[in-house]
């Protein structure tokens, strides 16, 4: 029986995610969102708040979609922090110019993206290195490039760019546009066979290869996407700031996993949920004002980021055993 046919008859199981591990990234949000409310009630309540909450999430969400994709095979991307700030220094550099050649330049910058997802691929898929010793060793190099297009933090994107990101599209916030749009991009790409491919590669390796799925061209697939959506993180984060630095990235490293992490995603692989991370993306981005409402330090904004990501962690851990455990007891 050909490979096809055992994908086609043959399902590579996988530990569903317990519902509590998947409602926490909602949990969080609802609380920090009641939180603000009662300290600070303008912070969401105050003209165009919403719109000020999608802009800020939207490149962290960007470079977590991907990310998530990549911590289900049980892999990670840390190269995207180099993607991005290599993709604003270009921009940053180039703004001079208008009309088609601004085009010319995010295509030029996103193409860049796939090509170091295709490299970070290509090395996971057909050499022994681990994902994270790839991806380290890329982040290094995008980094390094970056600084040599732009070794200090300035210039400026074109005008045009700025204005086509930002403001609003039919009377709709582009932030919110964005966001809406990942999204619907999570609904369509979950049923698809690319998907269900990378969930039984995270799941269990050896059984994907058994039963005919391409491991190799779906991790290629895989970190091409994930470069892809770090870049166009770097073009949004290039119109909403105005300016480009040879670091920008670095802060979407951690952050992206965490925010994965938070939405519910395994760090084992075989699950996750982009929507997850999104809402994870936005529990990170709200912690600051939490602490801005209680008036604190910035050190609070960084502890509380990382508390909640352990608490998380540590539930995740605990109920996946437990139901691990009464799957021995039933059997």
């Amino acid at each position: 029986m050909g490979g096809s046919a055992l994908r086609a008859t043959v399902r590579v199981p996988r530990l569903p995610r317990p519902d509590v591990v998947t409602a926490i990234p909602y949990a969080y949000i609802a609380a920090l969102s009641l939180a603000i409310y009662l300290l600070e009630p303008s912070l969401l309540t105050g003209p165009g708040a919403f719109d000020v909450l999608a802009t800020a999430v939207v490149p962290l969400a960007l470079v977590a979609f991907g990310q998530t994709i990549a911590i289900i095979t049980r892999g990670i991307d840390l190269s995207v922090g180099g993607v991005v700030s290599t993709t604003t220094a270009i921009l940053a550099t180039h703004g001079g110019t208008s009309g088609p050649t601004v085009v010319g330049q995010v295509v030029l910058v996103v193409a860049i993206g796939v090509l170091a997802g295709v490299i970070n691929g290509l090395l996971v898929a057909f050499t022994p290195l681990q994902p994270f010793i790839v991806t380290l060793a890329t982040w290094s190099i995008w980094g390094g490039i970056a600084f040599l297009v732009l070794p200090i933090e300035g210039g400026a994107p074109a005008p045009e760019l700025i204005t086509w990101l930002t403001g609003a599209w039919l009377g709709v916030p582009r932030s919110v546009v964005v966001v809406a749009g990942l999204l619907v991009a999570w609904l369509w790409l979950r049923s698809t066979r690319f998907l269900i491919d990378v969930r039984a590669i995270g799941s269990d390796e050896a059984r994907a290869r058994l039963v005919g799925v391409p491991i190799r061209m779906r991790k290629i697939q895989v970190y091409a996407l994930s470069g892809a959506l770090a870049a166009v993180a770097g073009v949004y984060l290039a119109a909403q700031t105005g300016s480009g630095a040879p670091n920008a990235g670095d802060q979407f490293i951690l952050n992206s996993v965490a925010a994965v992490v938070i939405g519910g995603a395994s760090i084992f692989g075989g699950t996750g949920s982009a929507a997850g991370s999104i809402v994870g993306a936005a529990v990170l981005i709200l912690i600051p004002d939490v602490v801005f409402a209680l008036r604190l330090t910035s050190f609070w904004s960084v502890f509380l980021q990382g508390f909640v990501l352990v608490v998380t962690v540590t539930i995740s851990s605990v109920v996946i055993t437990l139901r691990m455990r009464r799957r021995r007891g039933a059997g």
